[in-house]
């Protein structure tokens, strides 16, 4: 009942989406390369998605734009599963067709590239040589990775994505993975975790997990070495360290206070420094290793910088308490993009963002006020900790004066969280691909 139709959908969709690119409601000037509509909404992620589906909900015959480069969506959450073999995980449960979105919502969509972004004119610039004149613009665009942080020679940078993939953006990089995973014969997997905010906090905590229970469950002598700049796991992190210490004592080594800094291929051998708590300060170690999972600093996407909009930390700057940029009033930052609330980086967090963020909208366009501090995101998020158990960790906020306050609810880790993460899966991606 959880298989999609994918696979059925993926040797027409191309001409689905070619059918479905610029829909009755875009309008065109004579020479057919300038196009105009109301809202525009830029990346087809969970945050993307989520915004067309309320904002058609809510005004059916709004005139909206969603321009996305790839043409299918593919999941992060519960790619850790396929990547591990764990809960009968397919690669159709990770993979959808824009088809069924398009049809069921009645949107206008562009498959192409956004190239730049004039935000004092309203346009977008695309790489079919098209232009988009927008009223409003909302950038789910999700996250870049910032490898310059950590190597300074561009062909490091070429060979570690290759070799090390980070694994926090869908596609080959999980292809990657999934294959070193598998033929992994014995020896140290090096899972490398940034400082900083991040994609989907638990997701390296939980793939150690995982890889730790494939290395155990086919009698593998390995070890999943984490490498974490933090005293502990950024997210859940007593559960994990339960976790690691209870179920994979043996697979897992967790170097808290551990900065990474280099990897030789050729040596087959990290670089990184550790907090020596005897001498108090930082010493620089070397390990070897067979495969490694290197995760770069995290920055949002290049549109923000394209669309020269102020950044905090890499992240897109916010007007308080609104989604709207601080550089623009015309153009919202939704998902793994923003960087001014404290909201982790995930699917739940984007999909609850994106409904607040289009009932606003929609005030904003029938003149209306909306209260954004009575109308707060929520957010949950499941990790598999084993093959039938998880944990999970709800997130309720609330502004006391003024000041954005969160309180956590962490489960226990159990079958029972497991069965409701499928479900919250299943539904999430039911409801917003069909």
């Amino acid at each position: 009942m959880f298989r999609r139709d994918f696979l059925k959908f993926s040797m027409f969709s191309t001409i689905a989406l070619n059918f479905n690119n610029l829909q009755a409601n875009t309008s065109f000037n004579k020479n057919n390369n300038y196009l105009k509509t109301t809202i525009a909404i830029c990346g087809a992620g969970f945050a993307g998605l989520s915004c067309v589906k309320r904002l058609k909900e809510l005004k059916p015959n709004l005139d909206i734009t969603l321009i996305e480069q790839n043409n299918s969506f593919s999941s992060c959450p519960f790619s850790n599963q396929w990547l591990t073999n764990i809960s009968n995980i397919s690669y159709e449960d990770l993979n959808f067709s824009y088809y069924n979105s398009i049809n069921r919502y009645n949107y206008n969509f562009i498959n192409e590239k956004v190239i730049n972004i004039d935000k004092d004119k309203k346009l977008l610039y695309m790489s079919n040589n098209k232009i988009l004149k927008y009223e409003y613009l909302i950038l789910s665009t999700g996250i870049d990775y910032d490898y310059e942080k950590i190597f300074k020679d561009n062909e490091k940078i070429k060979e570690c994505k290759f070799k090390a993939p980070a694994g926090l953006k869908p596609g080959s990089e999980h292809l990657t993975l999934k294959k070193m995973i598998q033929n992994f014969k014995g020896g140290n997997f090096i899972i490398s975790i940034p400082s900083g905010a991040y994609k989907c906090p638990p997701a390296p905590y939980e793939r150690a997990c995982l890889i730790a229970q494939y290395f155990k469950s086919n009698e593998i002598k390995a070890k999943v070495v984490v490498l974490d700049p933090r005293e502990k796991p950024a997210s859940k992190p007593n559960k994990f360290l339960n976790a690691f210490n209870t179920y994979y004592k043996d697979y897992i080594n967790y170097k808290p206070y551990t900065n990474f800094k280099d990897i030789d291929f050729e040596k087959k051998e990290i670089t990184f420094e550790s907090f020596d708590m005897l001498e108090l300060d930082y010493k620089t170690k070397k390990l070897s290793f067979e495969e490694a999972n290197i995760i770069p600093p995290n920055k949002a996407n290049k549109l923000i910088q394209l669309a020269k909009l102020e950044t905090n930390n890499g992240f897109a700057k916010l007007q308080e308490p609104t989604f709207r940029s601080i550089s623009s009033p015309y153009i919202y930052v939704v998902g793994d993009a923003q960087g001014q609330y404290p909201f982790p980086k995930s699917a739940q967090m984007a999909n609850s963002c994106a409904y607040v963020l289009s009932e606003e909208l929609i005030s904003r366009l029938d003149n209306k006020t909306f209260d954004y501090k009575s109308n707060l995101p929520g957010n949950v998020c499941y990790s598999m900790i084993t093959k039938t158990k998880a944990v999970s960790i709800m997130h309720e906020y609330s502004y006391k004066n003024d000041k954005l306050k969160v309180k956590a609810d962490v489960s226990n880790i159990s079958k029972e969280v497991a069965q409701t993460a499928k479900a919250w899966y299943f539904g999430l991606t039911e409801d917003i691909l069909g």
